[in-house]
């Protein structure tokens, strides 16, 4: 209506030439908002995401992958052939009425009773939409929601600009995030002894390395397989297995969403961008990757994957990690194990071996290969039904492992890129944001050589896997990783205080403090975080395991203290995306020499 109004308008004065090169314009203009408005909707609806630059730099390459375009596609084809037939059907009739339009006599005759009226109606109805959110169900995450695709991407341009200036709430939020204010790269721990710290580990005999076996699972709902429920542990064995002969952190969350945002937080050690996906909109930040650190020390580094790399661009970053990428076509979980075995028994043998398994068969709609039948209706069976099937890959890994030389010399990490929200925490997006529990909650596990089995309840981060690793092989190596290393406190955790955990996703913010939860939505604005308590033992529904737990439990909690997390939240999210901006996580290395 505020575009309508804008051109009823502009119709009243507009002569001569300019009059179809008007209509050109209100054609051109109403079929846009209508083709943005349907494509924001498909995106938010199934991905949790507002249809902005952002967003088109990560999936611009999204349907190189046909098989999880379909799966997309036909998992609600009714809905996608309705929003393109309202898009095609007002399209029409807006370029018809526009041609038709006599905007000659418009503009020639005096303005009617008529006209003032329709033209009063449009303003009026303009007016009272634009206004809504501030009197109809006001809540700020939904303001951001309804709001033209236009708007986010003038949001996004305006936030770029602003991160140029270093914030008022810089030191207060570097040192929420455990770094050094002072410092020029605040998170850069410099290794006086790298050198030789590279080469002693380079010279140890074979059976002194561990090879580092890394599953990184799609999908990975927490609550649903978090192993200190009992039934979990015959529905997955194999997960079961490892969780509980290891170190086992049931309450982990991911940096953000999606997947890239959970590789950013793996390989790289840090947190994603409070308001874009960072490895797409900074690709040039200077940084240091564990499997690179790896690679240093004379570690052979692959990945193997079934979902094709170009679909969420990260196909540039695998290349950079590891010596070996393999994709294999739309590949479900239990082939890309077996290809896992091939590769175990041709892999080089005078060098230790870091590999990343990532599965598949857990993403959405959760689809399995034909001869396993039809995807049941329910999502809460077809989610559990994925799950079984990626444990049984598991299984054959662990077998093939375990029938290997390297058997008793072998670091297992697995964790998950994201987590999925069922059909109920869905519509918790927008009281809470897109980075709740439903999107965040994952776990992590360690099981290796001198780690003895431990269940942490303690809440802790995806970007604790990289310096656990380094830790675990004693490796002291400069680097800008922002997690803690779980493996070299494994004997006294329960001692231990862990930092504030942090996610993003577009805009929005978790922190997970001690045994409490806080969203805010959206960070920009002045509106309050949201305080929950978190479920740190499974005390919630565990009889139904994908649906059983929906979110964190209400608490209140005294204003001041509400007040000062939230200006911790803020302080942390504009203190990072400076630094992001500046590229001050690790100098140059003719700087640093």
């Amino acid at each position: 209506m505020a575009l309508t109004t804008c051109f009823m308008l502009a119709s009243f004065f507009v002569h001569g030439k300019c009059q179809p090169i008007l209509k050109i314009l209100i054609s051109t203009v109403g079929g846009l908002y209508l083709l943005t408005s349907g494509i924001d909707d498909e995106v938010q609806r199934w991905m949790f995401q507002k249809f902005t630059p952002s967003f088109i730099s990560v999936y611009i390459s999204a349907f190189t992958d046909a098989s999880i375009a379909w799966d997309v596609f036909s998992g609600d084809m009714l809905h996608f052939i309705l929003t393109i037939s309202i898009i095609i059907f007002f399209s029409i009739i807006l370029i018809t009425f526009t041609y038709k339009a006599d905007l000659k006599k418009i503009s020639q005759k005096p303005i009617t009773k008529k006209q003032f009226t329709i033209f009063g109606i449009s303003f009026l109805l303009f007016a009272i939409g634009c206004t809504s959110f501030w009197w109809y169900h006001p809540l700020p995450r939904r303001q951001v929601r309804i709001k033209p695709v236009a708007y986010t991407f003038i949001s996004e341009l305006i936030n770029s600009i602003e991160t140029m200036h270093v914030p008022d709430n810089y030191s207060e939020g570097v040192v929420a995030l455990g770094g050094n204010p002072d410092a020029e790269y605040p998170f850069w721990k410099k290794a006086d002894n790298e050198s030789e710290s590279l080469e002693a580990f380079r010279q140890k005999n074979l059976d002194e390395k561990p090879d580092i076996i890394l599953f990184t699972i799609e999908s990975l709902r927490g609550w649903t397989t978090d192993m200190r429920i009992g039934s979990n542990c015959k529905t997955f064995p194999h997960l079961c297995k490892l969780a509980l002969e290891g170190l086992y952190f049931p309450n982990t969350h991911s940096v953000g969403a999606p997947s890239i945002e959970g590789l950013l937080g793996i390989m790289e050690g840090i947190l994603s961008h409070p308001h874009v996906v960072f490895l797409n909109n900074y690709p040039n930040t200077r940084m240091r990757s564990l499997p690179e650190i790896l690679r240093e020390a004379g570690y052979y580094t692959e990945v193997l994957m079934g979902t094709d790399p170009r679909f969420a661009n990260e196909e540039v970053w695998f290349k950079q990690w590891f010596d070996q990428v393999e994709y294999i076509d739309n590949s479900n979980d239990v082939t890309l194990a077996n290809r896992f075995a091939e590769h175990l028994k041709n892999r080089p043998e005078d060098k230790p071996l870091f590999y990343h398994w990532m599965s598949r068969s857990m993403h959405v709609p959760f689809n399995l290969p034909k001869d396993m039948g039809p995807t049941p209706d329910d999502p809460a069976v077809a989610y559990m039904r994925a799950t079984a099937y990626m444990d049984s890959a598991l299984g054959i890994i662990l077998n093939a492992i375990e029938n290997s030389p390297r058997a008793n010399n072998t670091l297992f990490v697995l964790t998950g890129d994201h987590s999925y929200p069922t059909g109920k925490q869905a519509p918790l997006a927008e009281k809470f944001g897109k980075i709740n529990d439903g999107r965040s909650w994952i776990s992590l596990l360690f099981k290796g050589q001198n780690i003895k089995p431990q269940i942490v309840p303690q809440q802790v981060s995806q970007s604790d896997i990289a310096p656990s690793i380094l830790g675990y092989l004693n490796l002291d190596v400069s680097n800008h990783f922002m997690g803690i290393d779980l493996l070299s406190i494994r004997d006294n955790l329960s001692e231990e205080k862990f930092p504030p955990v942090y996610s993003f996703e577009y805009g929005d913010m978790g922190m997970w403090r001690d045994s409490m939860t806080y969203y805010i939505s959206p960070i920009k604005g002045d509106n309050q975080a949201i305080a929950l308590k978190s479920y740190l033992e499974p005390t919630w529904d565990t009889t139904q395991r994908v649906n059983g737990f929906t979110q964190a439990s209400p608490i209140d909690i005294p204003a001041e203290a509400l007040e000062e997390a939230t200006k911790t939240m803020r302080a942390v999210s504009d203190a990072w995306q400076y630094i992001i901006y500046k590229n001050k996580l690790m100098p140059s290395k003719e700087k640093d020499n």
